[in-house]
């Protein structure tokens, strides 16, 4: 180690309280940046997750066109190729089949247009929790018996309940008019008002014999193992499926992605400050360690030691106390955020209510990426080795004369 290094470390520790002040200024940083890092990733995982679930999946494939209008022109075939293709994936773990159209739901003087998306049942229980959210009555059997499930918001409009018959008005894909009672299996409770407004479900069977489709389908929905495998997953599938499309969450869910970008800034703004405020501590902690020890540095000066040294000597006490404090927040946040990635936080009151609201489980999730610790840490360096510049130009400014006025 050289002298410049040697005299800053033993500069460190030669006033206790000085240093701590400075080095717990970056751990409580440090602390707070990687805990809040982390609860946002896994706040906007879990977000992704419970949107992907409700209804979207992780990876959508349709027909050329589909997302610009959804419209029963828009189609694809679920054939053997495509199937095995699907199914042989690592990463996806389970997929629905749909048929999506709008229609004309009636019953006595009530009338209202509604989305009437076709399922296989056992097959959409693998990729949504739609078969959970039931309110009243139950889901719709495999066999498809002209059942139909209504959103809750959507059943009270008709005011149609379990057991009651809703006529179902269309224009199939043959550009014939097709109309059929439905009977009323359940309805649905969904976290979003519009959704459960607007949503009406029956077997794909039926769905496709209602609209005259054959073996035709408007998407197939794919639940993936993580979130972290979408873009891989858009990707072969995008070059094995030349003839369809292949959209991410963030393309069926714009809305999702936007909310995620804005809740990112807000935090990124927040923490910012945070680390402007620390800087400024560390700046304030240096330059009045600086003042204190103007004789000191001058005699040092006096000696023959060269302005250039006496700014490394202050740089190098900046960077080792603040790479102590950066250790100390790093020691004491991992663990905690380990453990929290494990144990998710439950929130019950006012704050569990409205994460249910937006179609969120109620807790509070965090998800500790490796890029976050050491982006942090690089950070929290970057703001400590700027914080020192002026104190240690300025103490390299200093002459002997200077001390010698302070005796």
């Amino acid at each position: 180690m050289s002298l410049e290094r040697r005299l800053a470390w033993r500069n460190v520790w030669r006033n206790k309280r000085r240093t701590g002040l400075c080095v717990a200024a970056t751990v409580f940083a440090v602390f707070l940046v990687v805990l809040s890092v982390a609860m946002a990733a896994g706040t906007h995982e879990k977000m992704i997750e419970d949107g992907a679930l409700l209804h979207s999946g992780h990876v959508t494939l349709t027909g050329p066109g589909y997302l610009d209008d959804r419209t029963l022109e828009r189609f694809l075939v679920l054939d053997a190729s495509l199937r095995a293709r699907i199914e042989d994936d690592p990463a996806v773990r389970g997929w629905a089949p749909r048929v999506s159209s709008f229609a004309l739901l009636s019953k006595d003087s009530a009338s209202q247009g509604a989305a009437v998306v076709g399922i296989d049942p056992e097959r959409e229980a693998t990729v949504t929790t739609l078969s959970d959210r039931v309110r009243a009555g139950r889901f719709l059997s495999a066999s498809g018996q002209r059942e139909i499930v209504l959103g809750a918001r959507l059943a009270d409009s008709l005011g149609a309940g379990v057991g009651d018959e809703v006529l179902v008005y269309a224009v199939a894909y043959s550009l014939e008019t097709a109309y059929e009672l439905f009977t009323v299996v359940g309805t649905l409770k969904l976290p979003e008002p519009e959704l459960e407004r607007s949503l009406s479900l029956i077997a794909l069977t039926d769905a496709q014999s209602f609209f005259v489709y054959d073996d035709r389908l408007s998407e197939i929905a794919l639940r993936l193992e993580s979130t972290d495998a979408v873009e891989s997953v858009v990707e072969r599938l995008t070059a094995d499926l030349p003839g369809l499309e292949v959209h991410p969450w963030y393309e069926v869910l714009p809305e999702l992605l936007q909310f995620v970008i804005l809740d990112d800034l807000g935090m990124y703004m927040m923490l910012a400050i945070l680390v402007v405020v620390v800087g400024f501590g560390i700046l304030n902690t240096i330059l009045m360690a600086i003042l204190e020890r103007t004789r000191e540095l001058g005699m040092m000066m006096a000696l023959g030691l060269r302005p250039g040294a006496v700014f490394r000597v202050v740089y190098w006490e900046s960077t080792f106390t603040a790479g102590v404090g950066l250790g100390l927040g790093l020691l004491l946040s991992l663990p905690l955020v380990v453990y929290l990635a494990a144990n998710p936080i439950p929130l019950g009151g006012d704050m569990g209510a409205m994460t249910e609201l937006i179609g969120m489980e109620p807790v509070m999730t965090f998800k500790l990426k490796p890029l976050n610790p050491i982006g942090s840490a690089i950070t929290i360096l970057l703001v400590g080795a700027l914080a020192a510049l002026y104190p240690a130009f300025k103490a390299s400014r200093g002459r002997p004369v200077d001390a010698l006025r302070t005796l």
